[in-house]
């Protein structure tokens, strides 16, 4: 009777910042767990699709860091696969979800399969550690589908615009019942100059002014769509989230994060002085 294997499966959908050394430390951990309590010719698989949909395979993996990784020829898709035949398995995918020809939103996934239930355990704890180290985060992790990643992105603006209309809807109310109040207490007799309740009836005004919520939803709208903007640049443009860092493309992934780090220090400072300005004219104002 065959032996039953024992399998784990797991899947992420976080980005990765894959370099060159830590694919070689992926590859030693293959090869070094599949040494463990048994012997056997361990047989490695690299396969690679391209942007422009080619597809390449190999048994070596300085064919893949040697690849040009850049335009059409950009790595969007690496599977690493390590097997003694009939015994042991490890396979992990790394995918650019964010590639039109991927259609996966799942970045990465392993597989391992192997005899023993502790073998596999430890295998499956040393390469959740690995795949920590790589880890890159993903505003998109608010929504694993991709039909449903624009309603999630919305989701926080629509909630704030709902509690600001909910105010303005409470704001009339309550003005509303201040002239109310008002009426009873002139036809009490407890207010006797119509002076004295014009003025009341101002300061209730001005207390509850029921333009002041729309101003807030104007502004809200007008800063909604301006960071829409600036978050679609920046991270469209600044932060990729997928890497295959080697190649062509490492200095690309290079040029793009000084240009984060610049913009970020600049966010910073102008916040800084804003805050510092305000407080300043604030003081100088009393």
């Amino acid at each position: 009777m065959k032996k039953l294997s024992v399998e784990s499966n797991k899947t992420f959908y976080h980005g990765f910042l894959l370099n060159e050394q830590e694919l070689r430390r992926f590859n030693d951990l293959f090869q070094e767990q599949l040494k463990k309590e048994i012997d056997g010719k361990i047989e490695n698989t690299y396969s690679i699709v391209f942007e422009n949909g080619v597809v390449a395979e190999t048994n070596d993996i300085e064919e893949i860091l040697s690849l040009e990784n850049s335009g059409s020829a950009k790595i969007i898709e690496l599977q690493l696969t390590s097997e003694i035949k009939d015994k042991r398995i490890i396979r992990i995918d790394f995918s650019n979800a964010d590639s039109n020809n991927v259609r996966s939103d799942i970045s990465i996934k392993y597989t391992i399969s192997g005899l023993t239930r502790d073998w596999v355990f430890i295998t499956s704890s040393l390469m959740d550690e690995r795949i920590k180290k790589i880890k890159r985060f993903n505003l998109s992790l608010l929504s694993k589908s991709r039909k449903n990643k624009p309603f999630s992105t919305l989701f926080i603006p629509v909630t704030m615009l709902l509690v600001l209309t909910s105010s303005l809807f409470t704001t009339i109310g309550k003005s509303d019942k201040i002239i109310i109040d008002i009426r009873k207490e002139w036809e009490a007799g407890e207010l006797t100059d119509p002076i004295e309740a014009l003025i009341k009836i101002q300061e209730g005004k001005n207390a509850l002014d029921p333009f002041t919520p729309v101003k807030y939803i104007l502004m809200f709208f007008g800063s909604l769509i301006l960071i829409l903007i600036i978050l679609f640049i920046y991270l469209s443009r600044l932060y990729p989230i997928y890497n295959f860092c080697w190649g062509d493309y490492l200095e690309v992934f290079k040029k793009k994060e000084s240009a984060r780090k610049t913009v970020n220090t600049v966010v910073i400072i102008g916040l800084i002085i804003s805050v510092v300005g305000g407080l300043i004219a604030n003081y100088i104002g009393k």
